[in-house]
């Protein structure tokens, strides 16, 4: 099994933005209807989310997230070494948005920066890949910083009853430090690509860069075009009852722990029927499975951090240990488990910034 352990590496502090505009889910009745909307928020648990301003981007939302977070802990940023972002919204094609976030936070030279491609597993696999790579390098620079920017929204069609209620966007900054304190974590990593198309946006990738737009009906019942995000639903549910349960027993069995060794369990807010089955499945006290979806809807990799933001960041310092579970697009799944001073998370904040600069014209080139 696909197990990885880290030592010496702790999160020193944790920071989520989301965008300044809040959608209630009641104010689609507009579109469909007021019996669609009330059903989707009697099955999901999602009452409103924040969506990305028109010229907002993911990295923008990393951005303020990161210095968010810089207001809060001082640190020379000289000092960071690491810097991974996690998005499947990038500025460009071409360069990696990292290496423009890198830039817009004044890092140094000597700060490895790249980006991973991944969703709803991102900040399991972020993490880990953070941790590994600061583990092993001999660098004396103390800090490494792993981001994580969505825009899902904007790739959803409107009329799409199915899921444009569900996305919300955000930003997420998890500063992690070399440490000499007894700290160490176990990191489950699984994936499945034969179920790719669960969950799948086809157009724009180059396999298929510029198809004609044209919508057409779905097995599902609804209009959309290559060029939106379509995801099935029942296979979706059906592997995140079956697949991730036994990710989470089987990391319990390998790190020989139990339920009882963990003061809380994040897990990915998809919905939260799902998150039921999970409590139900696991056998958890519901007062430590903190939940966020109701206002921020799904946001992905972002909705780990989000809801340890939302739940712990007004919290003074105390050593909690977190159990954590990511799971969806790939298909890709984690499980980790690491203490967590929560006196070093900060309540979310709402943004409007957006990179004035980051727009190419032609005048530019």
């Amino acid at each position: 099994m696909s197990f990885y352990k880290s030592n010496g590496i702790k999160i020193a502090g944790m920071t989520c933005v989301v965008p300044k505009n809040r959608i209630t889910v009641e104010s689609f009745s507009s579109i469909f209807g007021e019996e669609i909307p009330a059903k989707f928020s009697a099955g999901t648990g999602i009452k409103a989310m924040y969506k990305a301003l028109p010229e907002q981007t993911a990295s923008d939302l990393a951005t303020a997230a990161a210095e968010s977070l810089f207001e809060k802990i001082e640190i020379n940023r000289d000092d960071i070494g690491l810097m991974l972002l996690v998005t499947q919204s990038p500025d460009y094609r071409r360069p990696s948005s990292a290496n423009v976030i890198h830039k817009r936070l004044d890092l140094p030279i000597d700060c490895a920066c790249m980006e991973i491609n991944l969703g709803c597993s991102g900040f399991i696999y972020g993490l880990q890949t953070a941790m590994s790579l600061m583990a092993s390098t001999s660098s004396d620079q103390q800090y490494g910083l792993l981001l994580m920017g969505e825009t899902a929204s904007k790739l959803v069609d409107p009329h799409d009853k199915s899921i444009v209620m569900m996305y919300g966007d955000a930003g997420a900054a998890i500063l992690l430090e070399k440490t000499s304190e007894s700290i160490s974590s176990t990191t489950l990593l699984r994936s499945d690509g034969s179920r790719y198309k669960a969950i799948i946006l086809p157009a724009g990738g180059f396999r298929d860069m510029n198809p004609r737009y044209e919508k057409f009906m779905c097995r599902d019942g609804i209009e959309r075009s290559l060029y939106d995000i379509y995801m099935d639903g029942t296979s979706v549910f059906s592997f995140s009852i079956t697949d991730v349960p036994k990710a989470l027993n089987d990391y319990l069995e390998y790190t020989e722990t139990s339920i009882n060794d963990y003061d809380s369990f994040i897990f990915h807010q998809a919905n939260e029927f799902i998150i039921k089955q999970l409590v139900r499945k696991l056998k958890l006290i519901k007062d430590t499975v903190p939940i966020s979806l109701d206002r921020y809807g799904n946001t992905g990799g972002i909705s780990i951090p989000l809801t340890m933001c939302d739940a712990y960041g007004e919290n003074a310092s105390e050593i909690k240990k977190v159990l954590m579970a990511g799971f969806g697009i790939g298909l890709s799944w984690g499980v980790t488990s690491i203490p967590v001073n929560i006196g070093n998370i900060y309540p979310i904040t709402e943004t409007s910034d957006y990179y004035i600069g980051g727009k190419i014209t032609p005048e530019m080139l």
